[in-house]
């Protein structure tokens, strides 16, 4: 029941008299070095001066987000982590407005005329769906129907906190590291093209686009954002990476190899309030050779119906010459020759440095098919053969190249084409270049023998 807390009737996380951004990251509360990754999760490390006494002892840690508390790594000279203990860092609606009991909130509602009107309150209770406010000298009950929903400056809970069982060998002042993980922020790669179909250029620019889904600021004094793929204990967070202080250092060069992934450093310090979104430029726009394609592929037991025209796929294919690898995310491709015109979407995922890319961009208005079976027979040595027809149409003014692809079945051999297949064709696959003039149409008949 909680978790009706969350809805707009009774719950509203809003910005009343914070400030726009989150704090500067070089106060206290920023940590020395963040690494987001783009599959979700953060790893954090930073270093504090503590003073220590010798023997067993007890230190607090302030920690903002999500804590994963068993990813902690300390280390410090001569001393040793013998337990810790975590404050529950729930920031999910229901948790945020429990950590809320005790603290001010405000209450908002939408007067007649459309205007917003505000009291002051303190909430004091929670009981199922139903908030327990002070107002002056009186106890008020908010429920899901009531014209007021609580409000408070988002990020304004205290931060989940650690509190660090430790032996140390002596007594005195010392920097003591901690390494751990946080759940909730993520980041992912967004890119735009624009695509000149009569120079064959694509002219690709990206940005990272960080998510804070935490109920958190994000503060670091430099950040770095990772892609790759990182294997995680019971689907949650990446395992703890040491990252040296030699290591934090911005650079403009290109991504830093780490391991099996990739690192991008973030040019200053990472600000991100909690629920916001933030983008920076990943790099510098660059131009690609690229080439849009047309395909027919279809199963060799999928045969429409006599007459059914099928329309061609559209792609966009191109090498990446980046000479940096590019992170997975969306691709959105514009028509460099027209006014405002979008010719498709795309993901992509993790791509290599000079790796081939393929998109998916839609389907050709004007590039139509139509495949049928003209013959299906039993050989000598209990051989099937099956003679398919598929004829192109091309409605546009220009010529075209179809690339045709037929799903074989297992041990499939082409025994007679109109047109020469192409002998790079992927296993149990047959592939044909066909071109098709402008207003006109294409026959390719083949034939294809396989054991019954």
């Amino acid at each position: 029941m909680m978790s009706k807390l969350s809805t707009p009737a009774i719950f509203t996380a809003a910005l009343l008299g914070a400030p726009a951004f989150a704090q500067n990251a070089t106060d206290d509360r920023a940590v020395d070095a963040m690494a987001i990754y783009n599959r979700g999760a953060a790893v954090i490390q930073t270093t504090r001066e503590v003073d220590l006494d010798a023997g067993a002892q007890r230190v607090g840690w302030p920690i903002n987000g999500r804590l994963r508390a068993d990813t902690l790594w300390l280390e410090g000279d001569g001393i040793r982590l013998t337990g810790l203990s975590a404050r529950s860092n729930d920031d999910s609606g229901a948790g945020l407005l429990a950590a809320r009991i005790g603290q001010p909130v405000t209450l908002l509602r939408d007067d007649d005329a459309g205007q917003v009107q505000t009291r002051e309150a303190t909430l004091v209770g929670l009981s199922g769906d139903t908030a327990l406010v002070r107002v002056d000298d009186r106890i008020e009950r908010l429920t899901p129907n009531s014209p007021w929903r609580l409000a408070w400056p988002a990020g304004s809970n205290a931060p989940g906190g650690l509190q660090l069982d430790i032996d140390a060998d002596s007594a005195g002042r010392q920097p003591l590291t901690a390494t751990y993980q946080i759940d909730g922020p993520s980041w992912q790669a967004s890119y735009t093209g624009r695509f000149d179909a009569d120079a064959g250029e694509l002219s690709l620019q990206s940005l990272a686009v960080i998510d804070n889904s935490g109920g958190s600021d994000l503060n670091a004094k430099q950040a770095w954002l990772v892609a790759g793929d990182v294997a995680r204990a019971n689907g949650r967070g990446p395992q703890p990476m040491m990252m040296a202080r030699s290591e934090a250092k911005m650079s403009d060069s290109a991504p830093e190899a780490a391991g099996d992934t990739y690192r991008y450093a973030l040019d200053g310090a990472l600000e991100v309030p909690a629920g916001a979104t933030h983008a920076v430029a990943m790099m510098t726009p660059v131009t690609l050779d690229a080439e849009r394609r047309y395909r027919f592929e279809n199963s060799f037991h999928a045969l429409g119906r006599d007459g059914a025209r099928d329309h061609a796929a559209v792609q966009l294919q191109f090498d990446n010459t980046a000479d940096r690898p590019l992170p997975a995310g969306v691709i959105r491709i514009y028509d460099g020759n027209r006014s405002a015109t979008l010719m498709g979407e795309d993901a992509i995922g993790d791509t290599p440095a000079n790796a081939p890319v393929t998109l998916s961009l839609g389907t050709a208005f004007d590039i139509t098919g139509e495949r049928r079976m003209i013959e299906d027979t039993r050989t000598e040595g209990d051989q099937r053969q099956r003679s398919v027809e598929i004829t192109l149409y091309n409605a546009s003014e220009r010529d075209v190249t179809v690339d045709v692809a037929e799903h074989l079945p297992q041990e499939a051999e082409i025994v007679s084409s109109s047109t020469e297949p192409r002998d790079d064709s992927a296993a149990n696959m047959a592939t044909w270049h066909v071109d098709v003039p402008a207003g006109g149409e294409t026959t390719l008949r083949y034939s294809a023998r396989w054991p019954s």
